[in-house]
């Protein structure tokens, strides 16, 4: 179907008029592949048909294109020619000669004579010399004759500047195969065409949007509108062919919401490209394919330079493709058309035009992440110049948090290195970028770099990075380790052996580090950005000191104390203070990560858990729009650690697991031991003990353990072993993590409560002495440190301890304390602890009213486990029935029956049950006749054993709370 070609076809039928009246006419109809010569051609030959005319068509075939006279042979074997003239053009088309070229002068003409002939050639440019010149021969002796010689082709014609070049950029072609090209060799031919008076050229250019928007009306049976329209033009820049694919990839997927369909590789418009390529010349596929190649880097000179062709040839190929549509300006109209020129190119040829357009760009000062790119697809081919390339395209890449292209960049650069130091810088910068998706990946990469730093030793910010990304993964012996050997590097008297020791000493202050000099007593470790890259950070006033820069040296061992523990002569108010200065002045980056987090988790230990919750959510959205798994996986952990100290079990499982979610190959990270201690704590305080247990049996790396990653996980570990009467092994745990964060400089009550852990499960094994120590211990290293969370628990802890008559004084501060420090299921622990010391010095009313709120703050906390343990104050406030051993004793009890039963049982005179439930005497008296009826018993020392809960003795109170 032709749209806009009926000036053309007009303009050939008048040529056609001329030609018959015995004036020889020659005429060619150029377009580019696809835009509907062909389908002109079959049109003009029907009219030509039509009005008597002799027709003799013969298509110029690519596989002929080396075979002389191949199209006049079959010109000669036409069926439209009458027999005679057959019979005389037997041997003629066999050779190629002055003779045989006037037999078929004198053969045509003559048949001219009785009727105008029409010789049609499709595809001219396919066609071989020998025939192409024995015709141009007839138009010059046989201008009197009604002939019209009419064919077609595409722009690269015989008045191409490459016409017939096998090698159109000379004979040291920088890539590729040779591939046949058509009727070259003669570049006077088209001169030939142009020299005859009857020559005519007609032009057939792609349809305008409009044009395309009919046909597309008239092939899809259905009307289009501007838009459709308009983007089918945009995909095929008005070539029919294309139209007519993109319309059946359409039909393939009938729901498109009235928009053009999304061509796909393989499908009916990515065949199309294929086929418009293919009816090009080599040259042309080439600029096609170095279009795809370069992608929007592609400029004229740039494509000469690649292709080694001279600007006339490439720009001349330009005007080709685009007449193709398959080509804007110098980009591809889809990449589905990329991905169909690339087709034409095999693999070598590839990988060479990306490594020669990588050095070229690279020539040009393009960006680094374009020339990276190209070095990317030329693998395994990577020059030696590359990898500073590709360590500033990672650099760029992570600028703009687009970590996987930085992990490509410096990944393909660790491989591309020579020399070991280089190597190990490259490395680290490698695991820095990893740790944004990857922190198992990370990990690992950072352990190839620690073993091989007695080859290649880095230096400089290289060597700090590598110090500061052992303190992220909270690996402080190693930083100790690598910061001595690195030092020993820079000055090489040094004796290793003698050198900074793995970590801080154990024995030394709080505020000194195992080089003799002070730690600046910041909870977090400076960084050198004034204000953070984020806008929705709050900024310092102007007039705000811009902080120390310690960054630009590496870091020691104290400072990693810094970033992780809390100095111990700072109070909780100046801590949380200078925590909240440096998360407004550090940008959240690949080195500040663990300074950035610590400072949320010191806002957290110093009590302020709203400004820690909104820092934290902040933090968490920021790692998210900057496409950071590994970042999301630390903040949700932390959203975790914040929701239990909250009392919220729920939302702290929920966190831990989605921080879970964010690591992959999570087995591998130490990152793990945070969510998942936060798991644990929330299942054991739920009564949930096999998912914990589940928990626990999940394989964790073992370099958890020498990591501060790994306190968490024990203390998680030490409680669910103490809940499930593992007491000895909950001590061990206990001490361990405390022997640990000793070591490390990091022993601090808000830090790690390691000894009132201990002084717990010292309760439950019976030493109360060392319990007593512990909880000692605790308070005093505590005595500058404000913080209610802290000091309440140790208040708790030590009424356990304390004379019965000392217990409710002591534990009433330590509600009032945690009521300001916002942990519900703390202050619930405290007010079971306060029921259960009001009960032991006989104050039975004032003891049930409290448990009766401790129980009912547990159960909005979720924490089953501490339900339990009030579970008979559970059954009185009326809710659900106590599932008790041999519940069945009780079986055919009303509620209110067991309600009077259960505190009977539990030693409560009939006037104390009566005011506990405001009831009158007489009413606890028919209930309790009821019961003794009904249980077959006749006095209230008969009660079943099954129905006395914790509430009834203060030994049995005691050993049930002491687990939470």
């Amino acid at each position: 179907m032709l749209i806009d070609r009926s000036a053309h076809i007009e303009l050939a039928e008048a040529t056609l008029h001329e030609s018959a009246a015995g004036d020889f006419r020659l005429l060619v109809a150029e377009g580019g592949p696809g835009c509907g010569k062909s389908e002109f051609l079959k049109r003009f030959l029907g009219i030509a048909a039509e009005s008597g005319a002799v027709v003799l068509d013969a298509p110029g075939l690519p596989c002929e294109s080396g075979t002389p006279l191949g199209l006049v042979r079959r010109l000669a074997e036409h069926p439209a020619l009458p027999d005679r003239t057959r019979e005389r053009l037997r041997h003629a088309p066999s050779q190629d000669g002055p003779r045989a070229v006037e037999r078929l002068c004198g053969a045509l003409c003559a048949l001219s004579a009785s009727a105008p002939l029409v010789i049609a050639v499709d595809d001219l440019h396919h066609a071989d010399q020998a025939s192409l010149r024995q015709l141009l021969h007839i138009a010059h002796h046989a201008r009197s004759a009604k002939i019209l010689l009419i064919g077609t082709e595409s722009p690269s014609g015989m008045d191409s500047p490459y016409s017939g070049m096998e090698r159109p950029y000379g004979t040291e072609r920088p890539y590729g195969r040779e591939r046949p090209c058509g009727r070259g060799g003669d570049p006077l031919l088209g001169a030939e065409l142009l020299r005859h008076p009857g020559f005519r050229r007609i032009t057939l250019d792609p349809l305008g949007p409009e044009s395309v928007a009919r046909l597309a009306a008239t092939l899809g049976d259905q009307p289009v509108d501007g838009r459709l329209g308009a983007e089918c033009y945009a995909l095929t820049g008005g070539n029919p062919l294309l139209l007519r694919a993109l319309l059946q990839d359409r039909w393939a997927v009938p729901d498109t919401g009235g928009r053009a369909p999304r061509p796909t590789a393989g499908g009916p418009f990515h065949q199309a490209v294929v086929a418009c390529l293919a009816r090009t010349g080599t040259p042309i596929r080439d600029v096609a394919g170095a279009l795809a190649v370069l992608g929007p880097s592609a400029t004229p000179a740039l494509l000469s330079r690649l292709l080694g062709l001279d600007a006339t040839a490439v720009d001349r190929a330009l005007q080709v493709l685009e007449l193709s549509g398959l080509t804007d300006g110098h980009r591809c109209r889809h990449p589905v058309v990329a991905a169909a020129a690339l087709d034409h190119l095999d693999a070598a040829d590839r990988r060479l035009l990306h490594e020669r357009g990588a050095l070229l760009l690279h020539e040009q000062g393009a960006r680094a992440t374009e020339v990276a790119d190209h070095l990317l697809a030329a693998q395994p081919t990577v020059p030696s110049w590359a990898v500073a390339v590709l360590r500033d395209a990672a650099t760029q890449a992570l600028v703009d948090d687009d970590a996987p292209a930085a992990i490509r960049y410096l990944d393909l650069a660790c491989r591309a290195c020579q020399e070991p130091p280089q190597r190990a810088a490259t490395r680290i910068a490698l695991a820095a970028a990893t740790w944004r998706v990857n922190p198992s990946a990370a990990e690992h990469h950072l352990g190839d770099t620690l073993a091989d730093l007695h080859t290649g030793t880095p230096t400089g910010s290289d060597a700090a990075l590598l110090v500061r990304l052992l303190i992220s993964c909270g690996r402080l012996e190693e930083a100790g380790r690598a910061r001595a050997r690195l030092q020993t590097a820079d000055h090489p008297g040094n004796d290793p052996d003698n050198g900074p020791g793995p970590g801080p000493d154990p024995g030394a202050g709080p505020d000194t580090d195992t080089d003799g000099g002070a730690v600046r007593p910041s909870v977090v470790h400076p960084c050198p950005w004034p204000i953070a890259s984020d806008e929705s950070r709050p900024r310092p006033p102007s007039d705000t000191a811009a902080p120390r820069e310690p960054w630009d040296e590496t870091p020691g061992p104290g400072a990693a104390a810094a970033v992780w523990g809390i100095p111990g002569s700072g109070t909780s108010e100046a801590a949380a203070d200078e925590a909240e200065r440096r998360l407004r002045a550090c940008p959240l980056l690949d080195g500040t990560l663990a300074v950035v987090a610590n400072a949320v988790r010191t806002l957290l230990r110093a009590g302020r858990t709203a400004d820690a919750d909104e820092w934290c959510h902040r933090l968490l959205k920021e790692a998210t729009a900057r496409r950071s798994p590994g970042w999301r996986a630390e903040f949700l952990a932390i959203l975790a650690e914040i929701a239990l100290r909250k009392g919220v079990l729920t939302d702290a499982e929920e966190c831990a697991r989605q921080a879970l979610a964010c690591l992959p190959g999570r087995g591998g990270s130490v990152l793990v031991g945070g969510p998942l201690a936060c798991q644990v704590h929330a299942y054991t305080a739920m009564g949930r003990y096999d998912d914990a247990t589940r928990v626990l049996h999940h394989p964790v790396p073992g370099a958890l353990f020498q990591s501060v990653y790994g306190l968490a996980y024990l203390r998680a570990r030490g409680h669910y072993h103490l809940a499930t009467d593992h007491c000895r092994a909950a001590l061990g745990d206990f001490l361990a993590a405390g022997r640990m964060a000793q070591r490390w400089g990091l022993d601090h009550p808000a830090v790690l409560p390691w000894r009132t852990d201990s002084a717990q499960a010292f309760l439950r094994l019976g030493e109360r002495t060392r319990a007593a120590r512990m909880i000692t211990e605790q308070l005093s290293c505590a005595h500058l440190w404000s913080d209610p969370h802290t000091r309440g628990v140790s208040l708790r802890l030590r009424a356990r301890v304390a004379a019965a008559p000392e217990r409710p004084h002591l534990l009433t501060q330590a509600v009032e304390v945690l009521q300001r420090s916002g942990d519900r299921l703390e202050l619930a622990r405290a007010l079971a602890d306060l029921g259960a010391a009001y009960r032991s010095v006989g104050e039975s009313i004032r003891a049930n009213n409290v448990r009766r709120r401790a129980w009912r703050m547990a159960e909005e906390c979720g924490a089953k486990a501490l339900c339990d343990a009030i579970l008979p104050w559970q059954a009185m406030c009326g809710g659900d029935r106590p599932d008790l051993p041999g519940r069945d004793q009780g079986a055919g009890l009303s509620e209110s029956e067991m309600r009077v039963a259960i505190l009977a049982a539990n030693g409560n005179s009939n006037r104390e049950i009566a005011l506990q439930l405001c009831v009158t005497m007489s009413t606890v008296e028919q209930h309790l006749t009821r019961v003794y009826r009904k249980l077959r018993i006749s006095r209230r020392q008969q009660l079943p054993k099954s129905l006395i809960g914790p509430v009834g003795t203060p030994a049995t109170d005691r050993r049930e709370l002491s687990s939470l």
